[in-house]
């Protein structure tokens, strides 16, 4: 199984940080760059890097049960305020008005597509 998915589209501060809570990195403006929404590149990048994944998980369908996202909309999402307090971020399906991004209907679209082995 796959749980707890999401895809930062963040900078992170350093390499290899997990997932510890405790761990808190000084505010900086450049680990924060899309306080005002997503540029079109980098919505469509986040969007291809979901379908990449799901295709990689359609294709190893045997090793692959269940696939969870770890939350529903970007609102709500614990990378907000992870590893940098007070950054906005934007990893899950659904945007913050609980509307699905353009990545949903073409996940859907792969998973009605898919053939079985």
């Amino acid at each position: 199984m796959v749980t707890e998915m999401d895809i930062s589209v963040l900078p992170m501060p350093v390499r290899n940080l997990g997932a510890d809570i405790a761990t808190n990195v000084a505010y900086q403006e450049s680990l924060n760059p899309y306080t005002k929404g997503l540029p079109d590149s980098v919505s469509t990048a986040l969007a291809n890097r979901y379908a990449e994944f799901f295709k990689l998980f359609l294709k190893y369908d045997d090793a692959f049960t269940r696939v969870t996202v770890w939350g529903v909309n970007d609102a709500n999402s614990w990378k907000n305020g992870f590893p940098v307090r007070g950054r906005t971020d934007y990893p899950l399906l659904f945007d913050r008005n609980n509307q699905p991004k353009a990545v949903v209907p073409v996940l859907i679209d792969l998973a009605k597509n898919y053939k079985a082995k």
